[in-house]
């Protein structure tokens, strides 16, 4: 018996080949962990330019029924997105549960007898077409048009509705391969200016209080979610998404990356921390104190974001820092000592 190798099959053992070979080097690529060092690799004299916080090792101990039950909400309107899920759920059983019963009932008291003839039909009798159209139209109002209504009214008067005013606090988020950065208007209520207060992998907002976020993707789509909200939206890279949310107790809950954005996808886990008012208070003022005396005209890798405004306009479609500071603020800058 004589094995033939044929073209085709030498170009399928190449591809494969490659493709292995393409897999150990992605493998093999270095990856670098979220650590201070590392995101300050290019900066070295400033260590503490940024806040960065990093996950604690800890054992949880939990009973298994509330590891795996639903995050609990977080906002005011979170309950909605779980009665919608709920319904849907409730809905889609009771149909299996109608078809079942059909179902187990041809098969248990219709099932094929010897002196028994089946029927058959094409779908063309009156019967046949009028039943089609009569059960779609009653799974179009039954179900469909109850989620329609249902998901305009929470669109419309409770996502879109965006808060205004000057209780609403105000974050600019950059999420990028592979951190999510954050920033805040400092003392001055401006942003891109020298006193904002930039974090990573952290938003601390305060309890009660609406927060408006302005989120633009520095490379690829993110997936910006928090599963206490119950809802996600997309980062994109050149075009700013708006998203807010409001918070009716304090506590640490976890924001994560819904959207595969590359090799280290699992690196994109960030915190957010629920303070009081007054604690969040005194923490934009501390650190924005600290932001200005710290500012270095020359580190540009905190200096980010663009125009935060009703028409979201860039002020450029490149990810690169657009801050322009005052020859006031520069001279204040200069005559400032940092602080340690």
């Amino acid at each position: 018996m004589h094995y033939r190798f044929s073209s085709s099959r030498f170009f399928s053992i190449f591809i494969n080949l490659a493709f292995l070979l393409s897999l150990a080097f992605v493998g093999s690529s270095e990856v670098q962990a979220q650590t201070r060092e590392t995101l300050h690799s290019q900066n070295p004299n400033h260590e503490k330019d940024q806040v960065h916080v990093m996950p604690e090792k800890t054992v949880d101990n939990r009973p298994w029924s509330e590891i795996y039950a639903s995050p609990k909400v977080l906002s005011s309107f979170g309950g909605v997105f779980d009665q919608t899920f709920w319904s849907v759920s409730i809905e889609g059983i009771i149909c299996f549960l109608i078809i079942f019963a059909v179902l187990a009932w041809c098969i248990l008291f219709r099932s094929y007898k010897s002196n028994r003839r089946a029927a058959f039909f094409d779908g063309t009798s009156k019967v046949a077409v009028w039943g089609s159209i009569g059960f779609g139209l009653l799974v179009f109002v039954v179900l469909d048009i109850p989620l329609i209504l249902s998901s305009y009214k929470h669109t419309h008067h409770v996502m879109w509705n965006y808060p205004t005013g000057p209780d609403v606090v105000r974050v600019m988020v950059m999420p990028q391969q592979w951190v999510w950065n954050f920033k805040y208007p400092g003392n001055d209520g401006q942003f891109n200016t020298d006193d904002d207060i930039d974090t990573i992998n952290e938003l601390r907002v305060p309890v009660g209080k609406k927060v408006m976020l302005q989120i633009k993707s520095k490379d690829v789509i993110h997936g910006f979610m928090l599963p206490n909200l119950r809802y996600q939206i997309d980062a994109m890279p050149g075009h700013v998404t708006k998203f807010w949310f409001d918070t009716t107790y304090t506590g640490d809950f976890e924001l994560a990356c819904y959207h595969l954005c590359g090799t280290s996808h699992y690196k994109m886990k960030g915190f957010v921390k629920v303070l009081e008012e007054s604690d969040f208070a005194s923490w934009v003022r501390e650190n924005s104190e600290w932001a200005k005396a710290k500012f270095d005209p020359e580190d540009k890798q905190v200096q980010w974001g663009w125009n935060w405004g009703a028409d979201d306009k860039l002020q450029s479609q490149n990810p690169a820092p657009q801050m322009q500071l005052q020859p006031a603020q520069k001279q204040a800058l200069h005559s400032t000592s940092p602080k340690n």
